[in-house]
């Protein structure tokens, strides 16, 4: 597997930053707010679903949490797919993010090393109105290891620098459509290096990383690709901002989570999937009913709303409704081009993550989604 290649160099890279770190972050813990004691814990979860977009999956995640006395957290997650997904990630976070939620903290790293190919990947064009036989059908893989500081200013206000590490490569085409062209020329230039810089502001005040029941958060996000960080020709600044809300309504489990989003993608050189996208069941993109990536422009706003309930035990279920759309410019946003779906499903509660399945249905059709973490 690629990650391999880079096994030695990434474990030496990432013991001497968890070093420095454990060592500058003990010494704010043991005078902040993060309580002392133990929050050890171990969850494994094995897959075995079905998704829309990547067909039968199988495989296992796992999540150690404070094994070494440090608040620390590995997590890993191995994943194949009969239509041809490979995703497998490694992540490490000290302090945790669930042992970190709601405390002032000096200072957090948070490092991802993750591999995925799609062996059907599709592109249907930018804009709203981007037909569904423009479809066009190719092998697409990325590799990401992004390196995440952070500083808890309150217990609330949270500030990050992240810098991405990220290689693209797109294949030949495997089905015809309107862009076989354009990407078997992008196909041509084999793997490229693409990586970007991240400012982070975040307005915490939820109870959970995990399953939140209570709170508000704004998340305000600039991911700039640029010469000055290494990207090369590439050059983008993307602007983000997130805003969720959650409601107890009818007991302690029964929550109404609300979240709108709104994203501007501006440069001369944007790799096609950095561009502004909804659909599928992605945190990002979550238009649910729709294919992966069916909607790509400069701009976009999201709105999702769900109902989330108990049923017995650690399962869970929600009903959900997604709406949204994608435009060239904030002044070419057309309201009545709207896409959107409603759905149900089902959520398994484990002490450190959540697992999802949602079923959703649009105009296009229905579609079935399997990951970890709610939506939002």
């Amino acid at each position: 597997m690629p990650l391999r290649g880079r096994g030695t160099s990434l474990a030496g890279l990432l013991s001497v930053i968890v070093a420095l770190t454990a060592g500058l972050a003990a010494q704010e813990i043991q005078t902040d707010t993060i309580a002392p004691g133990s929050y050890k814990s171990f969850s494994p979860f094995p897959i075995l679903m079905y998704d829309s977009d990547i067909g039968f999956g199988y495989g296992a995640k796992v999540k150690f949490v404070d094994y070494f006395g440090k608040k620390e957290s590995f997590d890993l997650t191995l994943f194949n797919s009969t239509k041809g997904e490979r995703w497998y990630v490694f992540a490490f976070s000290i302090p945790d993010l669930e042992i970190r939620q709601g405390k002032r903290y000096g200072l957090s790293f948070d490092f991802k090393a993750e591999y995925d190919k799609f062996l059907n990947y599709s592109f249907y064009g930018f804009g709203a109105a981007a037909p569904e036989d423009d479809r066009t059908v190719f092998p697409y893989e990325t590799i990401g290891v992004p390196l995440t500081f952070g500083r808890g200013i309150s217990p609330h206000l949270v500030f990050e620098v992240a810098y991405a590490f990220r290689w693209l490569r797109y294949e030949a085409p495997l089905e015809g459509g309107a862009y076989v062209d354009e990407i078997a020329g992008l196909a041509a230039r084999g793997r490229e290096f693409f990586p970007y810089l991240s400012l982070i502001l975040r307005y915490d005040t939820s109870d959970s990383q995990i399953h939140p029941t209570r709170g508000f958060r704004a998340i305000l996000q600039n991911d700039l690709a640029a010469g000055l960080v290494g990207s090369g020709d590439t050059s983008f600044d993307r602007v983000t901002v997130d805003l969720r809300m959650y409601r107890r309504i009818f007991g302690p489990k029964d929550v109404l989570a609300v979240r709108a989003l709104a994203q501007y993608v501006d440069g001369s050189d944007i790799p096609m999937f950095d561009h502004a996208s909804l659909g599928g069941g992605g945190v990002m993109t979550a238009l649910r009913g729709y294919p992966l990536n069916r909607f790509l422009d400069k701009g976009k706003f999201l709105v999702n709303a769900e109902y989330r309930f108990p049923v017995v035990w650690r399962l869970g279920g929600n009903v959900f409704c997604d709406t949204g759309s994608v435009w060239p410019s904030l002044g070419a946003i057309d309201l009545g081009a709207l896409a959107f779906d409603a759905g149900v499903g089902l959520r398994f509660y484990m002490p450190d993550f959540v697992a999802r399945v949602d079923v959703a249905w649009s105009q296009e059709g229905m579609g079935l989604y399997f990951n970890f973490g709610h939506i939002f």
